[in-house]
């Protein structure tokens, strides 16, 4: 998907907004078997959440979002990509590591914990929602965006945008969900960026709505959680405002013949041949 258009000239989207052709992707998850293998833990579903919290830089009140918060929707082509792959070590006090957190039981918190609920593990990102104004990408992936700027009171969820990146987006969290099929040892659970310590995780976003006028103008007209006109985003016409689920037209299976990823039984090794990080238990202990 080289072309800033791939993602919103898509046939169709499994997203329940029928406007949102948007592409949203993790690692997924693996649990390390007595025998050296990975079997594939089940991913059970995405979501994002879309929230009006942050404001463009405003040299005249620099640290207060005051009035309409006017942030814009994410242009067509726009890349964002919260969380680094390599990470294994934590430091809330910066905002890219802050904004990954992982949900496994009650809660959320930071990192993988030590003892799984055998049910499922969430991994929580908050994408950067300020913007150059001028690049959709970058070398690394992340010089383009950021996130509100600390000392004008911003945070991972909202703010004043930095000077350096004054274009305020509509913040995009999201949630990706994975089965744990009885798993309860936290140190058999790994990403398939050969991540055991949950720090690594990360998150793509690769913007696709097909109208983000109304997108923009959604929010801007948005009173009340029951009458919000994004609700009416779930048909094709904008007219139910129910959200319509859409089946995926292109099998899974075509993609997942270019590299074997554990479908159709263990792996012998992580896609992309990925070595698997060896925690400490100093490491362990302190992430509980």
């Amino acid at each position: 998907m080289t072309a800033n258009d791939a993602a919103a000239s898509g046939d169709a989207t499994t997203c329940d907004k029928a406007t949102d052709h948007s592409s949203y992707w993790s690692p997924s998850a693996y649990r390390i078997r007595d025998d050296g293998k990975f079997d594939l833990l089940p991913f059970q579903g995405m979501a994002a959440y879309y929230t009006n919290y942050s404001c463009p830089y405003d040299a005249d009140a620099p640290g207060y979002c005051t009035g309409v918060r006017d942030a814009i929707a994410p242009p067509k082509g726009l890349r964002i990509v919260a969380g680094d792959s390599k990470r294994r070590t934590n430091d809330e006090s910066d905002l890219r590591q802050a904004a990954i957190l992982i949900q496994a039981g009650i809660g959320e918190g930071y990192g993988i914990p030590s003892t799984l609920d055998g049910r499922r593990i969430a991994g929580h990102v908050r994408f950067p929602s300020c913007w150059d104004g001028a690049n959709l990408d970058s070398d690394d992936h992340f010089s383009h965006m950021s996130y509100p700027d600390p000392e004008l009171h911003g945070d991972t969820q909202g703010g004043m945008c930095p000077s350096t990146h004054p274009v305020a987006i509509i913040n995009i969290g999201a949630e990706f969900g994975f089965g744990l099929n009885g798993l309860t040892d936290g140190s058999k659970f790994v990403f398939s960026n050969g991540d055991t310590t949950g720090f690594g995780f990360h998150a793509d976003f690769f913007a696709g709505w097909q109208d983000e006028d109304a997108l923009k103008n959604s929010f801007s007209n948005c009173f009340d959680n029951g009458n919000c006109p994004w609700r009416s985003f779930g048909s094709p016409t904008g007219e139910d405002p129910n959200p319509t689920s859409v089946t995926l037209e292109a099998g899974l299976n075509s993609f997942a013949e270019e590299e074997n990823i554990g479908l159709n039984g263990p792996l012998d090794k992580l896609p992309g041949d990925n070595p698997v990080y060896k925690a400490s238990r100093i490491m362990r202990k302190r992430q509980q």
